[in-house]
């Protein structure tokens, strides 16, 4: 990203419309999401069949090559449920964001994880001020405390990187203004460093959802447990680790 002061950029807002129109446009989100990375010191590995509406609905599903999904995340006007459905456990009683941290290291509740897959970095995307800098790349304040970075890619002015207090985001392989790439990586000194790349396909923008997929009934002999059993154990998308000289893997420290 661009280093330095800048220099102010007076008249930015036509061009900041246009670089965000099409994230702002996004009412409705089905995708696919191969994630790869690391949080903390487990390596995270997987794909996620995801749905996201506005103003905050939320299903992820954790697909496993066979069988029961690993889990299924369901944020929406419900309170949030999570289920494990191969442990046959559900963690109720948290917030979306914290069920998001404690899968993939993302402190993000559902609308900011949904402009985060967009491009526009925050729910509401209000230019406050705009800078330029050397080689094309110009800055834009956002209001929250936020920067969102815009270059050309082709003929048009995309979003491609931004930092919001916690993160720092690169977007990449833009198709009609919308990344298919996304780097996020933490900076909060009291989290665990979480790095991932989600990589999007199977895109379908504005279609109808049904709010029942926002709704996560608990099934039958599921155990309810605290959002605290998550913390210090190996995940649904974390990596195997190789087994040790006792021949059993290692397993993550719990956090202090």
């Amino acid at each position: 990203m661009p280093r330095g002061s800048g220099t102010p950029l007076p008249d930015y807002e036509d061009l900041f419309a246009a670089a965000v129109d099409p994230c702002r446009r996004v009412r409705t989100l089905e995708l696919l999401l191969a994630i790869s990375g690391r949080t903390g010191d487990a390596r995270l590995r997987g794909r996620v069949r995801g749905a996201l509406a506005r103003p905050g609905s939320l299903r992820l599903e954790g697909l496993a090559p066979f069988g029961a999904p690993a889990f299924v995340l369901v944020a929406g006007s419900a309170p949030p449920v999570l289920l494990l459905p191969r442990e046959r456990r559900v963690v109720t009683g948290a917030s979306g964001r914290d069920l998001l941290a404690a899968l993939a290291g993302l402190p993000l509740g559902p609308a900011d994880f949904r402009a985060l897959l967009t491009g526009c970095l925050v729910p509401q995307p209000r230019a406050v001020a705009a800078r330029t800098y050397g080689g094309g790349w110009i800055g834009v304040a956002l209001e929250g405390d936020a920067t969102l970075y815009l270059h050309e890619v082709g003929p048009a002015t995309v979003m491609v990187a931004g930092r919001r207090p916690g993160l720092i985001v690169e977007y990449a392989d833009h198709v009609r203004g919308l990344p298919r790439r996304i780097r996020v990586q933490t900076t909060a000194p009291d989290a665990a460093a979480t790095d991932l790349t989600a990589t999007l396909s199977q895109v379908d923008i504005n279609v109808e959802l049904d709010e029942r997929a926002f709704v996560q009934e608990v099934p039958a002999g599921f155990a309810p447990v605290p959002i605290e059993t998550l913390r210090g154990a190996p995940g649904p998308l974390e990596e195997p680790r190789p087994p040790t000289a006792a021949g059993r893997p290692p397993r993550r420290p719990a956090d202090p």
